[in-house]
């Protein structure tokens, strides 16, 4: 929404400088995406969310200035002289369903020629094309007042007869800028006695707008449906400026205020004569609704506390004619209720909610005492939780250990269970299965897995895959357990390697397991198989995380001969156990009785020498030799 300063200063007195009214204006929830300079006006770009079509107007956008600065709108009032006689009839046949609000005015010998020059000069500032003057002016008031509106020929309205109705669908329509549609069903449309003339609240119809040949126009406001005018508009890709109006809500009780003012116009600029009564259909009074206010609330929703009087004067200052109309002292607290006014361009007040968040905004979100969040890190998680990050963290880990993840089938056939020793009567059977290969609810990832493995041999030659996903452990859906499993398999990386990344990720997690117990090997390579749903409940939320040593550390390789019986883990538990400053040991290989492990030295408070890591060295030597009898190799 662009709206010219000029234009906004017709309905308020501003005093803020345009830095200081576009940082007060974002404060309050209109943000100002750009200010900028044209022709000696300044030009405000704002970002409208959807529940404030109140705000798609010059008017409603100038309240809100008048909020901050304390003032009131200038007002305007719009008479028009209505004719009595019927010079121009026309009958309208509503349907309430589509149109809630149906004004209109019949207007006669209008002179179609340019629009004045403020017209024109403030349309081409908020990015509209000047066409002629009864065209601007609708455009003109559209953007004013914040209410759609529309002119007609007169004279090409067959049998001066206008009915609302829905499309069937695939009817053809020409819109006023010559372009064709094929409509929709259940686009709102207007027929006169022989054709469709309009694509109601989107786009006029090329048979009867306006043009330069014009002598009669009939003027009307509709309140249309918005539902069916933002299917409309979605299923044609097709959205005006209107359109953007009509499916936010528009003001139900602006209708003839606009007319007037449109009309008022018309018969200034373009020498129109008021030529037929004010139309104004409707099944409904369209009027200002009560709304209340409990003070004690507001204070416990925003968590502080507003004075009654600044509360009453910000209600006041957005046009909602705040009164007290109960208070009652207690011995505990005030029970103070303010009841407010809503007017009709106010569609997004409905609840004592929307007057808090009203009181709020306007008090200043930066005015309210900076604290900070309290309350304690959960240590269990609430039921049905699931930590995404945890998924992610883990398909990280495989996909950095060279491993690529695949999508497969949760289905599988009768032969992949068999070749697994899987009963097929110990798994869900789906009732009607699209073929034999895809007949049960897979208990495993491991057929998928290996099929995807053979499928990729013949093309390539190093081949490691990964699946997340669920798997069914039951014989009947009544107590189907669906669980997700983490699964892996490769033609490339021996045991040590798939055991390597294993741990690691079960570190990461935080999860003290053994990792061989979920590795196989195959025929064809190594596969693993982890389930994710009962590791998940073992992931610490308590993990520390440690910065990173100042000091570097020292590293060296130690060869050593053992017997084969002494196993590869309690030497390095043995090695990690001399001395403190050791912070990894890992086997770096092995041949044979020949061992050689990679020792990593680190104090994280100063560096350490050579003759420190000597002693530390002497120390381990020594305890495995006198542990496993092993020796040191040269």
């Amino acid at each position: 929404m662009l709206a010219p300063l000029s234009w906004l200063k017709e309905f308020v007195d501003i005093t803020l400088t345009s830095g200081e009214l576009g940082e007060k204006l974002t404060e309050i929830g209109l943000g100002v995406e750009r200010i900028t300079r044209v022709d000696n006006d300044t030009i405000f770009e704002f970002e409208i969310t959807p529940n404030r079509p109140d705000l798609l107007s010059i008017i409603g956008i100038a309240r809100e200035i008048a909020a901050i600065e304390g003032k009131r709108i200038k007002s305007k009032s719009y008479e028009i002289k209505v004719s009595h006689a019927t010079t121009l009839p026309i009958k309208l046949n509503p349907n309430y369903k589509l149109f809630h609000r149906w004004t209109g005015i019949s207007i006669a010998n209008v002179s179609i020629k340019p629009s004045p020059q403020f017209i024109k000069d403030r349309l081409i500032k908020i990015g509209l094309r000047p066409i002629n003057n009864v065209i601007d002016i609708t455009n003109y008031v559209m953007f004013e007042l914040g209410v759609p509106l529309h002119a007609f020929d007169y004279d090409e309205i067959k049998g001066h007869e206008m009915t609302v109705d829905l499309a069937k669908g695939g009817e053809k329509f020409t819109s006023v800028d010559e372009k064709s549609y094929h409509l929709p069903k259940d686009a709102i449309i207007i027929k006169d006695n022989e054709r469709l003339i309009d694509l109601a609240g989107i786009k006029g119809g090329l048979n009867s707008g306006v043009s330069g040949k014009t002598k009669n126009v009939f003027l009307h406001v509709t309140i249309a449906n918005p539902m069916l005018i933002r299917r409309a508009s979605i299923a044609l890709s097709l959205r005006s400026d209107a359109s953007a109006i009509y499916e936010r809500g528009t003001n139900k009780g602006g209708t003839i205020d606009t007319l007037k003012r449109a009309a008022t116009l018309i018969q200034e600029h373009a020498d129109g004569k008021i030529a037929s009564h004010l139309f104004d259909l409707k099944n409904q009074e369209f009027k200002p609704w009560k709304l209340a206010l409990r003070i004690s609330r507001l204070n416990q929703i925003i968590g502080i506390k507003i004075d009654e009087k600044k509360i009453i004067d910000i209600l006041d200052s957005l046009n909602l004619n705040p009164h007290v109309v109960l208070s009652k002292q207690s011995a505990s607290k005030d029970l103070i209720l303010i009841e407010c006014t809503i007017p009709t361009y106010r569609n997004d007040l409905k609840i004592e909610e929307d007057l808090i968040e009203e009181v709020a905004r306007l008090y200043g979100y930066n005015n309210f005492p900076k604290t900070m969040p309290v309350g304690e890190i959960p240590t269990k998680r609430v039921p049905y939780f699931k930590d995404f990050n945890m998924e992610e963290n883990a398909k990280s880990i495989l996909t950095a250990s060279g491993f690529s993840e695949i999508y497969t089938y949760s289905l599988v056939g009768e032969d992949d269970l068999k070749s697994f020793n899987i009963k097929s009567e110990n798994c869900i059977r789906v009732d009607n299965p699209v073929s034999r290969e895809f007949e049960y609810l897979r208990p495993t990832l491991k057929t998928n897995l290996l099929k995807a493995l053979r499928l990729n041999m013949p093309n390539f030659k190093n081949i490691n895959l990964f699946e997340l996903g669920k798997v069914y452990i039951g014989k009947h859906l009544d107590n189907v357990k669906e669980q997700y499993f983490l699964a892996g398999i490769t033609n490339v990386k021996n045991y040590f390697e798939v055991k390597g990344t294993i741990e690691q990720l079960l570190e990461d997690l935080g999860v003290k397991l053994d990792p061989t117990k979920y590795i196989e090997v195959l025929d064809e390579g190594i596969f693993f198989e982890l389930n994710f749903s009962e590791i998940l409940p073992l992931v610490s939320l308590n993990k520390k995380f440690k910065p990173l040593p100042k000091y570097p550390p020292i590293i060296e390789d130690m060869a050593i001969v053992a017997n084969a019986s002494v196993k590869t883990d309690e030497i390095i538990k043995e090695i990690k156990n001399q001395n403190s400053l050791i912070v990894n040991v890992s086997l770096l290989d092995s041949f044979e009785e020949s061992r050689t492990f990679h020792v990593v030295y680190q104090d994280p408070q100063k560096n350490l020498t050579t003759a420190e890591v000597s002693k530390i060295r002497e120390k381990i030597i020594n305890n495995l030799r006198e542990k496993f009898k092993v020796t040191l190799k040269e």
